[in-house]
Parts: C-alpha cells; sequence; structure tokens
C-alpha cells in the first residue's frame, strides 16, 4: 500500500518506501541513544548494541534493492526521453508534474535583485527538494574560515557546466554563434564556473573505484540499432 499513490483530497501523493523510512527513523534513533549514553558515560545496552550492528548489514540491503535501483530506474527512463522527440511527447505533461516546475518562470521575472538568485523560493517543488538535498553541504564543514573539501562542491561544479552547455544551446538558438549577447552570456557564466571551479579544486581527489554500478551504457552511446529504435 506504501507504494501506491495515495489520495489527499483530489490529489494524488506518494511517499517513501516504508522500508526505508523505518531504516531511517530507527538508525537515528539508535545512533542518538548511542551519543547520549557516551557522553554521560555509560553504553548501549546489549539488545541495542546487537540491533545497530543488524542495521549496518541493513545498510546495504536498503541501499542494493531500494536506492541504486531507483537511480538506474530514473535514469533509463529521462536517456529514452531525451533520445526519442515521441516519448518526451507523450511523456511531456507527466515529466512536468515529477520535476514540478513551480515558480521558475514567474522567479526568472524578478530582475537584478537578491529574489531571483534565491532558492528559498523552490524549496518545496520536487525537484528542486531532490537537488537542494543532494548538494546540501553540512554546516560543520563551512564554519570556521577553513577551506570547504566537500565532494558535493565537485557535484556542483559538474552541474554548473551541464547547466551552461544546455543554456549555450538555447541561447544560440536565438543568437547568432559570437553575437554580443551570446558573448555577454558566456563571459558571466564562465565567472561563476570559474569562482566555483577554485573552490571546487580544494577538494580531496577519490581515485577509488566505486562498487555500485548503474549497469548500462547511456542510451545515445549505445549501438545504431537501439539508437534507431529510440528516435522515434
Amino acid at each position: 500500500m506504501i507504494k501506491q499513490a495515495h489520495k489527499i483530497g483530489e490529489q494524488k501523493s506518494y511517499i517513501p518506501n516504508e522500508t526505508l523510512v523505518n531504516f531511517i527513523q530507527e538508525w537515528l534513533q539508535l545512533h542518538k541513544m548511542k551519543r547520549e549514553l557516551t557522553i554521560s558515560g555509560k553504553e548501549l545496552s546489549v539488545e541495542d548494541k546487537k540491533r545497530i550492528r543488524e542495521l549496518d548489514r541493513m545498510k546495504v540491503y536498503v541501499l542494493d534493492t531500494i536506492i541504486f535501483p531507483a537511480m538506474a530506474d530514473l535514469t533509463y527512463f529521462f536517456e529514452a526521453l531525451s533520445v526519442s522527440p515521441k516519448l518526451s511527447e507523450v511523456f511531456h505533461d507527466d515529466v512536468a508534474e515529477l520535476l514540478d516546475p513551480r515558480n521558475s518562470a514567474s522567479a526568472a521575472k524578478f530582475g537584478g535583485n537578491g529574489m531571483r538568485f534565491s532558492s528559498i523560493q523552490f524549496r518545496n517543488n520536487n525537484l528542486a527538494r531532490l537537488v537542494m538535498s543532494m548538494i546540501s553541504v553540512p554546516d560543520a564543514e563551512v564554519k570556521g574560515g577553513k577551506p570547504t573539501t566537500d565532494f558535493r562542491v565537485g557535484l556542483m561544479y559538474q552541474m554548473l557546466n551541464i547547466v551552461g552547455d544546455m543554456m549555450d544551446r538555447l541561447i544560440s538558438n536565438q543568437y547568432s554563434f559570437g553575437n554580443q549577447i551570446w558573448k555577454s552570456a558566456y563571459e558571466d557564466y564562465s565567472r561563476l564556473m570559474g569562482w566555483l571551479s577554485l573552490i571546487a579544486g580544494l577538494g580531496e581527489e577519490q581515485p577509488k573505484e566505486y562498487d555500485r554500478k548503474i549497469g548500462f551504457s547511456p542510451i545515445w552511446y549505445s549501438n545504431k540499432a537501439v539508437l534507431t529504435s529510440f528516435s522515434l
């Protein structure tokens, strides 16, 4: 039941997987208890210590059966839409509802003031909630005047590059390459990328090979036959 669409009045509503919610809540509760007991010079009970070990194993299960499969599903879905005009057309309204672009157009009408650059106005939008939480650097890492080395800053730089490429494509569609408007936009965006790359460059290199992969190649890199089937 928890995986189905629920109703709030006349609207559909979705909630996270029950196993995931229970795992997160219990993990937080037990570790809060552990911290409080440690401060007071006490220890967890034998039963609670056993449950923490069980939750450590449960973490792997949650990642392998809930989180990463969800990432694979979304990636495949959006890659398919990105190379198939017909799929994109059929799912257009559904994708808009899923990603929830509320306030985007109205916010863009503000000219040259702080509100235009404030993300707070999008805090209830579906995609904005996801992105804000993914790249939010913990407060403890941005205090005390120390360089921020969190990997999330590198993700911000990746996202800025992706948005820059998309923006360049859209601007070039309206203004010719080399046009003064195009040049100004490029220069302004390059400055922002430069500042963020300065911060991102402070992060530690992570040469490790991660175990969990999305087990299929990007659709646009697939063979010609597959691409042809998606070009409808």
